[in-house]
């Protein structure tokens, strides 16, 4: 499928902001709980760059619109699509959020405990939504699968605790520290895994397209039972580029896969994964890490796009899709 670089931007930046603000949620909450003072939140500074990727994000996104100007009917259809429902999580989490962020700094205590407990419920929500925008797709074999929830999660909450890193306090920064090693470690793995899913799955052929997986015979008859015979394409129906064409037959070279997917692996895991674990000293390296895992991540979300097969590409003369 042909990569959106307005919806990269969304889902890698937003997806930052959501898992630095549920995390800092959390252990806010947390730490009022264990009866410590409201001044044990990390960095308010890191919450309002969290909610600033997330509206960013979001701004990102209505460029991939047709028409941006109509960009509200995206909440006409909450009770079907999971787009409309990722509209109505933002539509909850952006205000939740900012009067979070603004009861941290008037010191309102009994209203920062109450909206610390519901921003990471939203953040989770929206998250689970913009994932299952792609999860819930049965054409596309590479994103039907309980792997792209899981991945998005854990690469927004990576990412998030690495921006909590960059912008907590000294006397804080060691347990975000541990966090952000565990939470990268935890996302390696699921997309390591994710890659295995793709790279080992059988594609859809044109005969399970059209529902006859064994092939296709004729009308039982007399005589000798009819041999099977496998379906073939007669025409693809199209003379020139069309919309599916543009978006769905996009076609990703090997070498060209290869140092994506290691630009996303050095620096998206690697380089912040080295940082972390070196003690992260030096602080003024720390916003450069961070743009390195964002990048890291573009790639890893231009790969997701770009090695999805729609089973259209089947109607288009492929074998496999």
């Amino acid at each position: 499928m042909k990569p959106a670089w307005s919806v990269i931007a969304f889902t890698v930046l937003s997806g930052a902001g959501l898992g630095a603000l549920a995390l800092l949620a959390l252990a806010d909450l947390g730490a009022r709980m264990l009866g410590r003072p409201p001044g044990a939140m990390p960095a308010t500074s890191a919450a309002i760059v969290a909610l600033a990727l997330v509206v960013a994000g979001l701004c990102a996104s209505t460029l991939h619109l047709a028409n941006p100007r109509n960009a509200w009917r995206s909440l006409a259809r909450w009770r079907t699509s999971w787009l409309s429902r990722e509209a109505l999580a933002a539509l909850m989490l952006v205000p939740v959020s900012t009067a979070y962020i603004a009861a941290i700094i008037a010191g309102a205590a009994a209203w920062e405990t109450a909206l610390a407990a519901i921003v990471p419920l939203a953040a989770w929500t929206m998250l689970y939504c913009t994932a299952m925008i792609y999860a819930s797709l049965g054409p596309i074999r590479q994103w039907h699968t309980a792997r792209v929830p899981l991945v998005f999660a854990l690469l927004g909450h990576a990412s998030g605790a690495l921006l909590i890193v960059c912008a907590a306090p000294r006397d804080v920064a060691p347990a975000w520290v541990v966090v952000s090693l565990v939470l990268f470690a935890l996302a390696l793995a699921a997309k390591l895994e994710y890659w295995r899913f793709i790279r080992r799955g059988r594609g859809t052929t044109l005969e399970q397209a059209i529902g006859v997986d064994q092939g296709v015979r004729p009308p039982p008859g007399r005589g000798a039972p009819t041999p099977t015979v496998a379906a073939r394409l007669l025409d693809a129906g199209h003379t020139k580029a069309t919309f599916l064409t543009r978006e769905f037959l996009h076609a990703l070279p090997e070498a060209r896969r290869r140092w994506i997917r290691a630009l996303a692996l050095v620096a998206g895991f690697v380089v912040p994964l080295a940082w972390l674990a070196s003690g992260h000293a030096d602080r003024r390296l720390g916003a450069a890490v961070f743009f390195a895992c964002m990048l890291g991540f573009a790639a890893e979300r231009w790969l997701f796009f770009a090695e999805a097969r729609h089973t259209v590409r089947v109607y288009h003369g492929e074998a496999v899709a």
